[in-house]
């Protein structure tokens, strides 16, 4: 059968023509494609709509969606999470370290799907977190890893918050259940794998040339893999990631998600921006310490609001995006990489009367390409722009606000797309 490139004329007659099917592909430019997968690349996927097969480049896809859902973790159900060093995160219920390599037994998946293969070596990993279903716990242990040295952790949960022992882990015991653990001193000692509450950390890699991350596989298991490579053959699927550890799927059925975002979206908050901002004013500064507790509002705050809690607009909550508070200017190097802007801008008070007034200024390589006023009890507004070929976007919040009302503008899911 043969294979043909998308061009727009036959992208616009495949949306039009293709029946319900299975699978899902979308792209950067907001199109949707239904079907079968029929390959995956390097290069992109091969798609199969209606008696076509189309090639899509991986530059144009945003994610191919199978239609499964990823399975929740049981109610109440008590688990770690195991993250590679390439960012891969895997949803376990057990896990053991034995020699050089983690056994884990992954949370059930849907009835009948097979679970995936794969052997985790100790240098692919980068920690494991237990008690992964805290969300409290899981802000603490950012905060631990942001903070980290150069050296692995024995991390013990307590009243208090997460202790450690710095050290190295050597290894584990042939059943699994102690790790002997060389200490700063140079005593090595074995410790019990269930008696480090918290985790365990593992210092980070040195520096080398990583392969390409071609997209992120979802399972249905809740486990996210940074793939390089994703290979179809028979009823199954094989998945490589970059930090070379492989996954096979006895079954396509064990995977939810093929997330091409990663390479072709970017998230402000993801940038290394350069932000420039005046201190807060006395009064508002005293405001937010009795508050928070803390100096003041900060000028610029990723992925979530100033007061610590997660992005919240009109109801709608935000994993990622960025806040600028008044007098604010935040500068993000695009590299001429992207060739939208999108973002929905507005306050996380708005439903609650705020009467601030502020005016954000989008800047491209010192070319103005828009101007919005926003009001405490606007609704939040949506935000696209033209960014092709820019190699800098800038930022820029003005205004004031009464005493009591927000002075942060929020940006949620602000991003530029290739």
């Amino acid at each position: 059968m043969p294979v043909r490139r998308l061009t727009p004329a036959l992208l616009l007659a495949l949306v039009l023509t293709a029946a319900a099917g299975a699978d899902d592909l979308s792209t950067v430019a907001g199109k949707k494609l239904a079907g079968t997968l029929v390959a995956v690349d390097k290069d992109g996927v091969t798609f199969r709509a209606g008696a076509a097969d189309t090639k899509v480049s991986a530059k144009e896809i945003l994610a191919v969606d199978f239609g499964r859902p990823v399975a929740a973790p049981p109610k109440d159900a008590k688990y770690s999470e195991l993250q590679l060093t390439d960012g891969s995160a895997f949803r376990v219920g057990k896990f053991l370290l034995k020699g050089k390599a983690f056994e884990v037994e992954l949370l059930p998946g849907p009835a009948g799907v097979p679970p995936p293969a794969f052997e985790l070596p100790l240098g692919a990993v980068a920690h494991v977190l237990r008690g992964a279903e805290d969300p409290k716990l899981k802000a603490d242990w950012r905060k631990l890893l942001a903070a980290r040295g150069k050296r692995d952790l024995y991390v013990i949960r307590q009243a208090d918050g997460l202790n450690f022992v710095p050290g190295t882990v050597v290894g584990g015991s042939p059943d699994g259940t102690t790790v002997k653990f060389e200490k700063e001193g140079g005593t090595a000692e074995d410790l019990r794998l269930s008696r480090a509450t918290g985790g365990l950390v593992f210092a980070p890699p040195p520096p080398a040339a990583v392969p390409p991350t071609l997209c992120k596989v979802v399972d249905v298991f809740g486990n996210v893999l940074t793939a390089r490579a994703v290979e179809m053959a028979g009823s199954g699927i094989t998945v490589t990631t970059v930090a070379g550890v492989t996954v096979r799927y006895p079954a396509a059925a064990g995977v939810a998600k093929l997330d091409y975002a990663q390479g072709n979206v970017a998230y402000l908050s993801d940038f290394a921006a350069q932000v420039d901002a005046p201190p807060p004013p006395e009064a508002e500064e005293k405001a937010f310490a009795l508050l928070k507790g803390a100096a003041g509002p900060p000028p610029y705050v990723r992925d979530r609001l100033p007061t610590e809690a997660a992005i919240l607009l009109d109801g709608v909550s935000y994993p990622k995006g960025v806040g600028l508070a008044a007098d604010t200017v935040v500068t993000y190097p695009l590299g001429g990489d992207y060739r939208e802007f999108k973002a929905l801008v507005g306050f996380a008070d708005a439903r609650h009367a705020n009467a601030a007034e502020l005016r954000l200024t989008v800047e491209a390589d010192g070319r103005v390409l828009a101007t919005e006023t926003v009001r405490g009890s606007d609704k939040p507004k949506p935000l696209t722009l033209d960014v092709k070929g820019v190699q800098t976007l800038r930022l820029l919040v003005e205004g004031s606000a009464p005493p009591g009302a927000s002075t942060t503008l929020i940006l949620a899911d602000a991003r530029v797309l290739k």
